[in-house]
């Protein structure tokens, strides 16, 4: 029972270890940020960053990468505001429907024509940026009846509506990626791709699949960010890619697909939240907040690499020493 549990949190030793250690850092160095506030400010870190680094780790599990997220969170959030006319849930729905369809098409013509999901979604970038800025009419816009945002602005314990919104779309996304089949496809893609075609597995459903899920929750990301706060610019979310990808290797997802959970998600998530939030209650500038988050991923990825080449070093040792004791026991 121990052995069991200890190999089923063996990949989340790294990324918990490092959640706490930040945690205790940030706790003694910042006083303010300890109690319910700090682990609310860290939770309302899931509806924005938390949502697009869930989509993006789908494609890194699959083997690809989504760039246009950042660009995919700012037009949703833009549809938000333009179609607020429809009530609070009907703005949401239509922004994250317009990101499932389109992150569908992307991974249509990703899977179909074979093409490198980064040479294809730097294309999109650019274009959904570009229709960012003409559905704006290049300035900020804002929402006229802010009463519909009122639910959005209350706070339930340690939650708000948007943090319960993106921990339930974890949890979804945590049971897709376990118990079903299209779930156990995107490992097997990611994983070992030409096996997996051979076995059958249909490339161009999975890569839509992963891609609509992608799009999708950067689009959700974007929506619940201008309904809560009633408005919407064409340059926001610049950053929010590389934010969501360095929450995912904090984490743990693999760049080279086919490893990783919604867990690890969780866990890079947290740990980026903690950084930002108890550095900005300091009144710490953005820029090193930047420098803090960029130290400790490179020190988490210097840790998993050393990991990785100490156990397979001693796995060898181990092999080396059975076969002289063979070998010996033979020669007696």
């Amino acid at each position: 029972m121990i052995k069991s549990i200890l190999l089923w949190s063996r990949p989340y030793a790294l990324p918990l270890a490092a959640l706490i250690v930040t945690w205790i850092v940030i706790s003694v160095l910042t006083p303010t940020f300890r109690g319910e506030a700090s682990v609310y400010s860290v939770l309302e870190g899931f509806s924005l960053v938390g949502l697009v680094a869930l989509g993006l780790a789908v494609t890194l599990i699959a083997g690809e990468f989504d760039l246009s997220v950042g660009s995919m969170a700012a037009l949703a959030a833009i549809i938000t505001v333009l179609t607020s006319s429809t009530g609070l849930i009907g703005c949401i729905a239509i922004a994250t429907a317009c990101g499932v369809v389109f992150g569908a098409l992307q991974g249509i013509v990703i899977g179909r024509l074979g093409i490198s999901s980064l040479v294809f979604t730097i294309g999109t970038l650019i274009m959904l940026r570009g229709l960012t800025y003409i559905f704006s009419r290049h300035e900020p816009i804002i929402i006229e009846n802010f009463e519909i945002t009122d639910p959005l602005l209350e706070r339930f314990w340690i939650f708000s509506i948007s943090s319960i919104i993106a921990l339930f779309m974890f949890v979804m996304a945590w049971l897709f990626l376990t118990y079903t089949r299209w779930g156990r496809e995107i490992y097997a893609i990611g994983g070992a791709r030409n096996e997996a075609i051979a076995a059958g597995v249909p490339r161009v459903r999975t890569l839509t699949i992963s891609f609509a899920i992608s799009s999708g929750c950067a689009s959700l990301a974007g929506a619940l960010a201008a309904a809560r706060g009633g408005s919407a610019a064409p340059q926001n979310y610049d950053d929010l890619l590389l934010t969501g990808a360095a929450a995912c290797l904090l984490g743990g997802i693999s760049l080279y697909g086919g490893r990783g959970t919604v867990l690890n998600v969780a866990f890079g998530v947290a740990i980026l939240a903690v950084v930002v939030s108890g550095l900005a209650a300091r009144g710490t500038s953005a820029s090193l907040v930047q420098l803090v988050t960029g130290s400790l991923l490179l020190t988490v990825i210097a840790i998993e690499f050393l990991a990785g080449r100490l156990v397979p070093q001693k796995a060898g040792v181990r092999a080396r020493r059975g076969r002289s004791r063979r070998m010996a026991g033979a020669g007696g």
